[in-house]
């Protein structure tokens, strides 16, 4: 009871505030994309249409997603980590036959569509970690809790290791934070949380020799570059994060106007998924660039609070786990379009141009959505049917009789 208390928001609003920014989401970032999309369409495939029309259609197979995420029940989703071991089997493929884009392999690729399963691996590593620390919960030995942390650990640290040696050293980065993030919300004893994550440290610092490569050190000069760069070499190396600090500064209060960003006319390099804020910040200002930030904060406060209702340490972890992961992809996003961070492929949940960036975000929410409505027909069956007028229907959100109708008489 004092964990409901510690909220003032009820069930039904949480549901129904996520519910709204997964709609703002989808709409807002389909808009954004179009303007930062078509100058490089044009120039690339001769049609200004060519990524925003994919990107819609992406859009259509992540809200099927989202819809059997937020449907399925949640005591089916407890055995969600069998398809973390299919994404971490998919990961391994790509080492050998993905797709090789700038000396890396994350993509699979099918004709104009590529799937990129790393970005799905950030919403199955939660369910993976929710799930097993159920079971560590429940778990009545030492020898069971044992081997289910260390069964956490291990997948834990091989999907990071994996994604690492693509190389894609930030989504291996960010798949750690989330690991961690997500024992975190499952409600796992703090000092096991802190001696997973300094073993974790201790075996990344180890395998670095490995997965680093030259290029990825010279990253983090980038910020010393853009102060100090005498030669073209240098110059070349910090071109992008230069014309998307331009873009953000000449943006100004409220920005240049919709559509109205020069750097995205093939001044600035992946300025519809990677940079895709600065472009934001270029077109609508501050006041754009704050709105985004705003957005994220709203989805991970709500999404915390629906963490902070929940009753296990599943649901708990799952809704979590989400709101960190979309909230820490975003400030990284952020974070590098505006050189606080070194140059890295994270893209905007929702907002950047990548059908398996989209479809991951859209199958998070959609879990997300699951545990805020599986609270809402909890607290329906604790406190009662509260009219007659509910019903069962899915579109009804799950309540009981049909809903009310005008009856003429004649």
């Amino acid at each position: 009871m004092a964990r409901r208390e510690a909220s003032s928001w009820s069930p039904v609003q949480l549901r129904n505030a996520l519910l709204m920014l997964t709609v703002v989401g989808i709409f807002g970032g389909l808009w954004v994309v179009y303007s930062a999309s078509h100058p490089y369409a044009s120039f690339k495939f001769g049609d200004p249409f060519a990524i925003i029309v994919r990107q819609i259609a992406y859009t259509f197979l992540g809200l099927i997603l989202f819809i059997i995420a937020f449907k399925i029940s949640l005591s089916y989703l407890r055995f969600g980590w069998l398809l973390h071991l299919l994404v971490i089997f998919l990961l391994f493929l790509t080492l050998f036959w993905g797709k090789e884009v700038n000396e890396a392999r994350r993509w699979f690729s099918f004709g104009l569509f590529q799937f990129q399963p790393s970005e799905f691996a950030k919403v199955t590593l939660i369910v993976f970690v929710s799930s097993l620390a159920r079971q560590w919960m429940i778990a009545s030995t030492a020898t069971q809790k044992f081997f289910t942390w260390f069964a956490i650990f291990a997948f834990w640290m091989l999907t990071v290791a994996l994604v690492a040696v693509q190389p894609h050293l930030s989504g291996g980065l960010l798949l750690a934070a989330i690991g961690i993030s997500t024992m975190f919300f499952a409600r796992l004893p703090l000092a096991l949380i802190l001696a997973t994550l300094l073993l974790g440290i201790s075996f990344g610092y180890l395998g670095q020799k490995h997965f680093l490569r030259p290029y990825q050190k010279e990253r983090w000069h980038i910020n010393s570059l853009l102060v100090k760069a005498k030669d073209e070499n240098d110059n070349e190396k910090v071109y992008q994060v230069r014309q998307a600090l331009l873009g953000l500064q000449v943006g100004g209060l409220f920005g240049q106007g919709y559509d109205k960003s020069r750097q995205k006319r093939l001044f600035l390099p992946s300025a519809h998924n990677d940079f895709i804020f600065a472009v934001i910040g270029e077109e609508f200002g501050f006041a754009g660039s704050f709105f985004v930030l705003l957005f994220f904060a709203s989805l991970a406060y709500f999404g915390l609070c629906v963490a902070l209702m929940a009753k296990d340490a599943f649901s708990s972890g799952l809704a979590g786990g989400i709101a960190f992961s979309l909230w820490l992809q975003a400030i990284l996003h952020i974070s590098v379009n505006a050189n606080l961070l070194p140059p890295t492929g994270i893209p905007l949940p929702f907002v950047s141009a990548g059908g398996s960036s989209l479809c991951a975000t859209l199958l998070g929410m959609g879990l997300l959505l699951n545990v805020s409505n599986d609270l809402v027909r909890k607290e329906k069956q604790k406190g009662g049917a509260k009219n007659a007028l509910d019903n069962g229907r899915w579109w009804d959100w799950g309540s009981h009789l049909p809903s009310h109708s005008h009856r003429h008489r004649y």
